[in-house]
């Protein structure tokens, strides 16, 4: 038996369940898992197993519980607790516990089967869950089966510890309407060349990521008040919440060679659809070696191939030299001056040097009369 965290923010024990403990049902492809429900016995799905149980840690919180079972093997791989809103007599709450790798395909079938199977018996018009800010992989499946974000709330865990949530939900209405994640899901490096690769940023890129943004250059020419440690983590902890809803995706640029985090890359949604804008810094001791040129040209190949942009902008305050260069040196164009428009320290505000790119497998016209 082993421990792992899982996404309600506890322990859990992990251990195999003995086939005589499962469904005497012997009809499933080898190394294909099926879900079941217990009561009627009715597949439900081709990708996991789900059987209804009463018995419940805690009955006074806990309605019923969920076992997810993969049955080639067979063993137990999660947990989904159902328990009644307390506010909203019309709401389930789902408490959901998947402490085994699934597949983003097979736990998107299961929460959109799960939940057109709970609206169906439970008669509710609402499935509410919430799920560790930090759990970007459950919140990717959850939103493409259909659930809304709703927001952020905090709760402590068992060793008084302050941790944020993110709540999402879904209305019967809901359950055949899919929805797509903001940037595409990223496990691993988004895109690599021989010197440098950029992956979703990760709490280990703390340091980096503080360090990069603290130092005197960056933080003369940047737009905001230098983070706190504590606050770039937290930053970092919702980046693949930001990732799928919004408002941005944070990578951090890897040196190839020694594995380093030596930097940042950022996209922001503005107000056009497909047209994003773009932030980037690198430590001091790794400037000079075309870092953020490659990481530039990495970050547009990735928007424009994969997240389906349609045009990257940059700002750069008017005297930063060495940045409008990384700019240029990037294939970015020169569009003009923008008058007092990025914000300064000091409360006085810089004029901002625009540059763009646009993609160029997209077709641009003139709308005529």
């Amino acid at each position: 038996m082993n421990s792992e965290t899982n996404s309600l923010g506890y322990e859990n024990n992990i251990q195999t369940i003995p086939e005589s403990h499962l469904f005497p049902e012997k009809k499933y492809k080898h190394e294909i898992p099926i879900i079941y429900h217990s009561e009627s016995d009715k597949i439900i799905d081709q990708s996991c197993e789900a059987r209804l149980s009463n018995d419940t840690p805690n009955k006074k919180s806990y309605t019923h519980k969920i076992f997810v079972i993969r049955k080639c093997k067979p063993e137990h791989i999660g947990d989904i607790f159902l328990r009644p809103s307390e506010n909203d007599d019309s709401s389930i709450i789902l408490d959901i516990n998947i402490h085994m790798p699934l597949g983003e395909k097979i736990k998107t079938r299961l929460f959109r089967k799960l939940s057109v199977f709970l609206f169906e018996k439970y008669k509710t018009l609402r499935v509410e869950t919430h799920i560790l800010i930090d759990h970007h992989k459950i919140i990717n499946s959850l939103i493409l089966s259909g659930y809304t974000f709703e927001g952020i709330t905090q709760k402590f865990n068992a060793n008084s510890e302050l941790e944020e949530f993110a709540v999402f939900s879904l209305l019967n209405n809901q359950t055949n309407t899919g929805k797509t994640l903001l940037f595409p899901a990223v496990d691993s490096n988004i895109y690599r060349d021989e010197k440098i690769a950029l992956r979703l940023a990760e709490t280990k890129d703390t340091f980096c990521i503080w360090l990069e943004q603290s130092n005197p250059e960056s933080s003369k020419w940047g737009l905001f008040e230098t983070a706190s440690l504590d606050e770039i983590k937290q930053k970092i902890r919702r980046c693949g919440l930001n990732s799928a809803v919004g408002p941005n995706i944070l990578l951090t640029i890897i040196e190839c060679s020694t594995g380093n985090a030596v930097g940042k890359i950022v996209i922001r949604n503005v107000v056009p659809p497909h047209v994003g804008d773009v932030g980037y810094g690198i430590l001091p001791e790794y400037r000079g070696l075309g870092y953020a040129v490659r990481a530039l040209n990495l970050l547009k190949k990735w928007a424009f191939n994969e997240a389906g942009y349609v045009r990257l902008e940059l700002g750069v305050k008017e005297g930063n030299i060495a940045s409008e260069r990384v700019a240029q040196k990037g294939g970015f164009e020169f569009e003009g001056m923008r008058p007092g428009r990025l914000k300064n320290h000091d409360g006085s505000y810089s004029n901002e040097m625009h540059y763009f790119f646009l993609n160029p497998n997209i077709s641009y016209r003139k709308i005529e009369d």
